[in-house]
């Protein structure tokens, strides 16, 4: 017996416009596998969701704020890396930086409180209380990873429809927590979808380690997925293919 997977592609309807993080970096590191992975599968994507009738934009992610509480010099040749990205076919639409999303963080804050979503913790940070995600260290006058990629997310979701962002699995943790926030803040994380993959020897960074991500160490992480079906993430986001198929495939709900 074949099984047969079907597209049926819509001519007419308005484009959806699609975000799509990759690359994201360091300050204080050099580019590595880990990086060069994450670009090819954010222009696979890129080039899935455009043959499929998606508006892409390519966002670049860099982070020069955690790298300030370490003591590993900052010696990125930023220029470098974005040429880099360019020869390997994902040149940036979109640069942000990651200290300057605190400022917005920081209202983000001060609205959680108000609205009794967010307190001091008995460790004495800053946490959301729903799954105690980790928002403001104050001992190290720090705003923690998940917080600030919330802020990135509201940028994303302001100019599209749906945000794909490719990440080492090492994230997942801070992706949840990440996720979580957003939704108390009434975004619509049913468009975000983390798309996780795994490099040999890619760097640890401890500042999306589970422990600063929750309060109490550790989170449920079943929202996470091993892999994403590719062609379903275009059905969800482009708006311009339905797909039909005789096998049975079980997709994972991305949102919190």
């Amino acid at each position: 017996m074949t099984n047969i997977l079907q597209l049926k592609f819509q001519t007419n309807g308005k484009k959806s416009n699609i975000a799509i993080e990759a690359g994201h970096i360091y300050t204080n590191e050099n580019p590595a596998l880990e990086h060069q992975v994450g670009v090819a599968l954010g222009n696979l994507l890129s080039d899935y969701l455009a043959l499929f009738g998606a508006k892409v934009e390519k966002w670049l992610f860099i982070d020069n704020y955690n790298p300030q509480f370490e003591e590993k010099p900052q010696d990125l040749d930023i220029t470098g890396y974005i040429s880099l990205l360019s020869q390997l076919g994902f040149t940036p639409d979109k640069i942000v930086y990651e200290a300057n999303l605190v400022e917005h963080a920081k209202e983000i804050i001060t609205y959680l409180q108000k609205n009794g979503y967010a307190s001091l913790h008995h460790n004495g940070k800053t946490i959301l209380h729903k799954e105690k995600i980790l928002l403001y260290d104050p001992g190290s006058e720090k705003y923690m990873c998940a917080l600030l990629d919330a802020c990135l997310y509201l940028q994303k979701l302001k100019q599209a429809d749906g945000c794909i962002t490719v990440l080492d699995q090492q994230y997942a943790a801070q992706q949840k927590g990440t996720l979580t926030i957003l939704k108390k803040l009434g975004a619509d994380t049913t468009t975000i979808f983390p798309f996780f993959y795994t490099a040999s020897n890619s760097k640890t960074h401890s500042s999306v380690d589970s422990s600063n991500v929750f309060a109490n160490g550790n989170g449920d992480l079943s929202f996470v997925q091993p892999a994403i079906d590719l062609l379903r993430i275009v059905a969800k986001l482009s708006g311009s293919v339905s797909i039909e198929s005789s096998l049975e495939i079980e997709v994972g709900e991305y949102g919190i």
